[in-house]
């Protein structure tokens, strides 16, 4: 059986408390396997004895801060600011014993932006971080990103020794916006053996990453299952972009999915 995450923003703990609760109760009670923590830069001091006691000896995976909060790999002007960016999602690691860190590229078109963000991923010397693979462009700035191709990722994992982190929707995206196969690209990608995934639903020939919640697009969630993701492996359900009052559409998500892997 796969393992299956419920996504979490550090602040939830101050501004969405109860929606933060269920998250962790959701796991305590074996509904879904993990957490993947969003660590907001500059969160740490305010949240952590909160976080720390809560979630304290329960799977956790960290994610980063990225181009859409300001976070670009790709600027040499950056690398401090980049680094203090990181730092939070490093301590909550240490705290939580969490064993990946999921950080994006930069941004850029030349190749001394890609090399550039290659640069900077190996110079934070963490064994925990993972790349993930991004759409075409961000959606913030509209500026090229980097790690959107196999080829990069398999760059990125080759000169950092980093892990991968599978997301669907933004290699559908890649490959729409470059006019390449769907189905031929999520198996390039496969082959990069990923550590862990990100799932959804979505728009098939879409070019936006959009995070509909399972059974709202067209994506063919059985065939995800079966032809790209191991068994046992750990899928988060990015799903969904309003702000949740409630776990009951990550419930929902997680019941579909579920119903669709015994499918299989």
């Amino acid at each position: 059986m796969r393992k299956f995450g419920v996504k979490v923003w550090s602040k939830d703990v101050l501004r969405n408390e109860a929606f933060f609760q269920q998250c962790i109760d959701s796991v305590k009670d074996g509904k879904f396997s993990y957490i993947e923590l969003f660590a907001q830069a500059g969160s740490y001091q305010d949240t952590s004895d909160k976080i720390k006691k809560q979630m304290k000896g329960l799977p956790v995976v960290i994610h980063a801060p990225h181009c859409g909060v300001g976070m670009d790999l790709g600027r040499e002007d950056m690398r401090e600011q980049n680094r203090e960016m990181l730092k939070d999602s490093q301590l909550f690691a240490d705290m939580l014993d969490a064993s990946i860190i999921i950080l994006h590229p930069g941004m850029g078109p030349e190749k001394k932006y890609l090399e550039e963000s290659i640069y900077q991923f190996k110079s934070f010397r963490d064994t925990r971080l993972a790349v993930e693979n991004q759409p075409y462009e961000c959606c913030v700035t509209h500026r090229l990103l980097h790690g959107i191709t196999p080829d990069d990722v398999k760059l990125f994992k080759n000169e950092t020794n980093c892990q991968f982190c599978f997301d669907f929707y933004h290699a559908i995206c890649t490959a729409n916006s470059l006019k390449c196969p769907v189905y031929d690209y999520l198996a390039a990608f496969h082959n990069l053996n990923p550590d862990m995934y990100h799932l959804c639903d979505g728009d098939i020939n879409g070019v936006e990453d959009t995070h509909l919640h399972l059974g709202e697009g067209n994506f063919d969630l059985k065939r995800f299952l079966n032809e790209f993701i191991d068994d046992g492996a750990l899928v988060t359900l990015e799903t969904g972009r309003e702000i949740p009052q409630n776990i009951e559409p990550w419930m929902n998500d997680l019941i579909y999915i579920q119903n669709v892997e015994k499918s299989l």
